[in-house]
Parts: C-alpha cells; sequence; structure tokens
C-alpha cells in the first residue's frame, strides 16, 4: 500500500466515521481514535472482498462506505449492548 493510499484511507474512514457515528441515535464516542479505528478496519475488511465499483486513489469507494458503516453498526450495538441507556423518567414512589 502506497502512502498516498494509506493517508486518503484514514481521511475517508474519519469523514465516514463521523458521518456515520452522527446518523445513529445517539452521540459521537467519548474517546475520538474511536471515530476513525472503527471506520479503518471496515474499509480494510471491506477491500479484501471482490473489487466492483469505481475506485479512487486505489480505494474502491462502494467498499468504503459500506465497510465503514458495517463497522460503526458493529460497534454502536456493542456499545449499546454494554451500556443500556439512562432511563430519563423517575420511579413512582408511594406516598
Amino acid at each position: 500500500m502506497e502512502i498516498g493510499t494509506f493517508l486518503l484511507m484514514l481521511a475517508l474512514s474519519y469523514g465516514f466515521g463521523v458521518l456515520w457515528y452522527d446518523l445513529l441515535p445517539g452521540r459521537l464516542p467519548e474517546r475520538v481514535w474511536r471515530v476513525a479505528a472503527y471506520p479503518f478496519l471496515g474499509i480494510w475488511v471491506a477491500e479484501q472482498l471482490p473489487a466492483f465499483g469505481p475506485t479512487f486513489g486505489g480505494i474502491h469507494l462502494i467498499h468504503a462506505a459500506v465497510g465503514s458503516l458495517v463497522a460503526v453498526l458493529v460497534d454502536w450495538v456493542i456499545n449499546q449492548a454494554r451500556r443500556p441507556a439512562i432511563v430519563q423518567e423517575f420511579e413512582a414512589r408511594a406516598a
């Protein structure tokens, strides 16, 4: 992998990470590196699949979008399972 392709993949993973995490019901992760780490891993795994679609800088754009989305969804599901949402309403007390 050339250094330019690596930097493009890093920039795409951060951009897609911000997009996908922002569209999910929730918020961006507390740790900044997670915004780019999981989409980067998803893009890398998706690039190992048989190639189709347009390429830019050696990266298949459809693979990048789908791979980053799947990785963000997996991370979001795992986080929701580990830390359920806080209850917004108080319990009713007997008077």
